[in-house]
């Protein structure tokens, strides 16, 4: 049975992708040698804007993965889906990345099977090795919230307040992880303690709500609604706090604000009321702005691709910048990268699509020449359909 498209999800994966490139070019050339003060002040509030992008993209796959699956889940179905879109689209970029990187000095193919499961062929990659994971134990999450959604308000709300404190628990005490390699593998390699490192119960949080959102999906766009500004003065107040603990070192006195109990709690809420925000404009867009939301329903399909491919379009962008126009303005030079890997990214992964057996490589069916490839619209994640 077909239901109904989420037309929200379209904007919110292209505005997480969009978060994604400005976290690997704004972070790169904050505070950047031969940048000036004034400069990585604006790059490093650029950069806290887009840090909630990992979390988006766990929130957007979560809703996606549970509104598709509300029927009973053939689970043979499910992971040759995985497999094909997924997986193998993972499989084949990461071969693409390595050897673009290799003419960096970067990366190789030493170990390659462990640069999979552990996400090191780039350092993008590492989403996939906690985003598969999920897809992995997906079957199990699906069956234990079709329990937990069968109770009572106020055990669904206890279920949920407990899950955020077990998990700032774990953020503060996220060393942990250190000690689980040595007791699974005694002397762990760099892919063995990375597979460890990058678990997703380090980003579990935002699944959860996820599930919520999804679950109840009307009441929360009501209450998006009536609550919004308060959403955004929340936002702005965290959103400063968590801007001055990332400049503090480089202020007068180089305090550092310790990330203890209270400076994880402040950086989830963070995280959760910037995507509160996000969701809040990705409502006006798709219901207000039907022209801009078409340009994000044409490009949302290809926002896992350009995920797995924006890394090599950035460094050919910055390299060949760099030639032109020597670096003499770092806040002009980052934010015309950004605008041109974004841009480039996308119509590359487009005109990829137009390929035989495109859907292999991309993790998507759509095609650039067709707008609207059904009457159908597919609901898709950051790594693929849902």
């Amino acid at each position: 049975m077909n239901k109904e498209h989420i037309k929200e999800l379209d904007v919110l994966r292209m505005i997480g992708f969009a978060f994604v490139v400005a976290q690997h070019i704004f972070g790169a050339y904050a505070w950047r040698e031969g940048a000036s003060f004034s400069e990585s002040l604006i790059l490093s509030l650029l950069y806290v804007i887009a840090q909630p992008a990992v979390p988006m993209f766990v929130m957007i796959t979560a809703i996606s993965l549970f509104y598709s699956h509300t029927e009973p889940m053939n689970k043979l179905t499910f992971y040759k889906k995985r497999i094909l879109y997924i997986f193998l689209p993972y499989v084949i970029w990461s071969i693409i990345n390595i050897i673009d990187a290799k003419q960096y000095g970067q990366s190789s193919f030493d170990h390659f099977l462990g640069q999979l499961a552990a996400g090191t062929g780039r350092y993008h990659l590492w989403y996939m090795s906690m985003i598969l994971t999920i897809y992995l134990f997906f079957p199990l999450l699906l069956w234990l919230s079709k329990r937990i959604i069968k109770l009572p308000k106020l055990y669904k709300v206890g279920i949920l307040l407990i899950s955020f404190v077990l998990y700032i628990i774990l953020l503060r005490n996220n060393g942990i992880t250190l000690l689980i390699g040595k007791i699974i593998f005694t002397t762990p390699t760099n892919n063995e303690q990375k597979f460890i490192d990058r678990t997703p119960l380090l980003y579990s949080i935002y699944f959860v709500v996820g599930a919520y959102i999804i679950f109840g999906y009307s009441r929360f766009l009501s209450w998006l609604q009536r609550y919004r500004k308060q959403i955004l003065f929340s936002y702005i107040l965290l959103m400063l706090y968590m801007y001055f603990a990332q400049i503090s070192p480089h202020l007068p006195g180089h305090k550092y604000i310790m990330p203890g109990y209270l400076y994880c709690f402040l950086k989830v809420s963070y995280m959760l009321f910037s995507i509160l925000m996000s969701y809040c404009s990705a409502c006006y867009i798709a219901n207000q702005k039907p022209k801009l939301y078409r340009l994000f329903k044409e490009t949302s399909p290809y926002s896992y691709s350009a995920y797995l491919a924006h890394v090599i379009v950035l460094q050919a962008v910055a390299m060949e910048l760099n030639k032109v126009y020597p670096i003499k303005d770092f806040l002009a030079s980052s934010l015309l990268i950004y605008i041109l890997t974004i841009a480039l990214t996308v119509k590359l992964v487009q005109l990829l699509s137009l390929l035989p057996f495109s859907k292999y490589f991309l993790g998507t069916n759509c095609k650039y020449q067709q707008k609207y490839i059904s009457n159908r619209d597919f609901q898709y994640t950051f790594t693929g359909r849902g």
